[in-house]
């Protein structure tokens, strides 16, 4: 009895190790954090994460100092920075940036914005953040877009 637990208890340490040091390496993984662009009907081309969820500025941050802090980052998540950012599609690697936020998180920039998701954003409904609150779609020369290029509902304007 005593040998059958010792050899259970050494199976389960060994596939914990196991475990550990499968997620340690993708943990602990260098691949960059990556911004792209995404065309689309309403705002044009705007920026994205590698994955594909929108990209929004704050207007009300100020250069170090993010406005949105504590209860609003878990509705606008800072894209937080893994690497040196990569750009690509019509994102400009030279816009691309990093600045230190609360709890020395990198939190990666673009043309000096601090770059943010949102949590309410979904794959049939990419872009529900745009201008709520003062958070706004980014274009690729590193500006918010404030207005639709194409009104909603796809009529030919007001």
């Amino acid at each position: 009895m005593k040998t059958h637990r010792i050899v259970l208890v050494a199976a389960a340490v060994g596939a914990l190790a196991l475990t550990g040091s499968a997620f340690g390496s993708s943990a602990h993984s260098s691949a960059a954090t990556v911004v792209t662009t995404k065309k689309t009907s309403l705002y044009g081309t705007i920026l994205v994460t590698g994955s594909g969820q929108t990209l929004y500025l704050d207007s009300a941050d100020k250069p170090g100092h993010p406005a949105c802090t504590g209860g609003c980052l878990s509705v606008w998540p800072p894209l937080k920075a893994s690497g040196t950012p990569k750009a690509s599609g019509s994102a400009k690697g030279s816009l691309l940036g990093t600045t230190k936020i609360a709890g020395g998180v990198k939190q990666v920039t673009y043309n000096g914005h601090q770059l943010y998701t949102f949590a309410s954003d979904s794959s049939s409904s990419p872009t529900t953040g745009e201008g709520s609150h003062g958070f706004y779609v980014v274009s690729p020369s590193g500006k918010a877009i404030t207005k639709s290029v194409k009104p909603p509902g796809g009529g030919t304007g007001y």
